[in-house]
């Protein structure tokens, strides 16, 4: 079963490779947690896992759905769209099957589109978010 641990490991990973250093603080979604969104006033990555599409393969494998939602610096619109956009770039890196955090994925696809402006916060951060059906073995 997929986990916030499987997913956070995996988009620190992918973020440390792309040049992020201090790596963005992480934590649970769904993003109402005010306690989350204080303890970083950089940038910010919630992750929600949720139901999703169900079982598949058998039963073998669960299709939960994934919300990636991210903050970037203060004042710092372009920013918050690289964070969300390089995000988004690891997530949709797995179209074939490969581990994560020790986990068999067979494929992430989005819901929808590309990352969407959700909102500008209290800190004058910019707020994008983006949903994934992650394809993994329960």
């Amino acid at each position: 079963m997929l986990s916030f641990v499987d997913l956070e490991t995996y988009l620190k990973g992918w973020l440390t490779e792309v040049g992020y250093d201090p790596l963005p603080y992480f934590d649970p979604g769904p993003g109402t947690d005010l306690n989350a969104i204080d303890a970083s006033p950089g940038r910010l990555v919630l992750l929600t896992i949720g139901s999703g599409a169900g079982f598949t393969t058998e039963q073998v494998f669960d299709r939960p759905m994934v919300q990636v939602r991210t903050a970037g610096l203060q004042s710092d619109y372009s920013d918050a769209e690289k964070l969300s956009q390089d995000c988004d770039r690891a997530m949709t890196a797995v179209a074939q099957s490969q581990f994560l955090n020790g986990k068999w994925c067979l494929s992430i696809n989005r819901l929808s589109g590309s990352p969407l402006l959700l909102l500008k916060d209290d800190a004058d951060r910019y707020h994008f978010t983006c949903s994934y059906i992650v394809e993994i073995q329960y």
